[in-house]
């Protein structure tokens, strides 16, 4: 079973975060243009917890699961990981403010939290949007842990994981340790909020879709109000009321849609290549201004699409080709049968 709202959604997140980027490209437009859209991450955290209890069988097993969440995640990432390297190697003056390092490097592809070159105050790896993937591989080895226990107890395994990562986290963090630091994050906990959503629903707890459709409207209202909260509060319990409302609007197959949703991994992790090469080229075209600046906005989320498709299609599923042209047969043999 294909949830489409959901797929929608993954895209929505990816562009929210896409414009998040690009409202600090150039330095002139900022003026103009209205900080938003970091919470895209917070959906994707909270459709991610929804997921692994939604396709989870009784038989799986913690090796198994590792590799196929390994295999989907680590391909695309490492490939743009080695370009950012590739580029800062030979030419790094491209991106502000580091330069190549070997030990940046390898805890990047380890998924291994540090504090980041670029951006000293932060535990961002090379490839920056790559921060919320280590989050993602930490939930995926709890997971895969809680797999070794009854299914009845996962979830509760899962929230005294991370609930005592993050305790202790909060405890040791004095602004030295980036493991202490990344850890100590409240939106680590949007994992549960999505898991316990997925329990819920597979128990038959159903809302009417007027009323999906309203808490869909109220939660994306609040979400772009900044209020100064932790961001559980802030982002993680309106992303976490977005995603119950997708469940339940009722909204049908849409080809295109399903495409930008499949493309959304891709978008998030190519889009700061292409916006730095529309920073350098397009920018200086479209001069100075509020029209200028809303321009370049369009201009790059239109183009940040069309690239993370080209990516998705010919690199991502060239990455993943035998689970993907698998998929892509059972899913033909279905159709040509119905």
């Amino acid at each position: 079973m294909r949830l489409h709202a959901l797929q929608y959604l993954r895209a929505v997140a990816a562009l929210a975060v896409v414009y998040s980027h690009t409202v600090i490209q150039v330095a002139d437009y900022e003026q103009y243009l209205t900080e938003a859209g970091s919470f895209g991450v917070d959906i994707f955290f909270v459709i991610s917890g929804f997921i692994m209890i939604f396709i989870s069988k009784p038989g799986d097993r913690p090796v198994s699961f590792l590799k196929n969440r390994i295999r989907r995640v680590v391909p695309l990432y490492w490939f743009f990981t080695f370009l950012m390297a590739a580029i800062l190697l030979l030419m790094p003056g491209v991106f502000k403010a580091t330069v190549f390092d070997l030990q940046a490097l390898l805890l990047s592809l380890g998924f291994i939290p540090f504090w980041s070159l670029a951006h000293p105050h932060e535990a961002w790896p090379i490839l920056a949007p790559g921060w919320s993937l280590n989050f993602e591989m930490y939930f995926y080895l709890i997971f895969a842990i809680s797999l070794l226990l009854s299914e009845r107890y996962r979830i509760a395994f899962i929230t005294v994981v991370i609930t005592g990562v993050f305790v202790l986290a909060s405890y040791f963090n004095d602004g030295q340790s980036a493991l202490a630091f990344f850890f100590s994050k409240s939106l680590v906990f949007e994992f549960i909020l999505g898991m316990l959503l997925a329990v819920a629903w597979k128990r038959g707890f159903r809302l009417p879709p007027s009323t999906a459709a309203w808490l869909l409207l109220a939660s994306t209202c609040v979400l772009l109000i900044k209020l100064p909260l932790p961001r559980i509060f802030e982002y993680g319990i309106p992303s976490f009321c977005i995603v119950m409302a997708c469940l339940y609007v009722r909204i049908g197959e849409h080809r295109w849609g399903v495409l930008l949703g499949d493309a959304s991994y891709a978008l998030y992790l190519s889009h700061i290549f292409t916006l730095g090469i529309l920073r350098k080229f397009v920018a200086p075209i479209l001069g100075e201004g509020q029209v200028a600046a809303w321009l370049f906005v369009g201009i790059s989320l239109v183009v940040c699409v069309l690239v993370s498709i080209v990516i998705h299609k010919y690199i991502d599923n060239w990455l993943l080709r035998t689970e993907r042209l698998q998929w892509g047969n059972k899913q033909a043999a279905v159709a040509s049968k119905a």
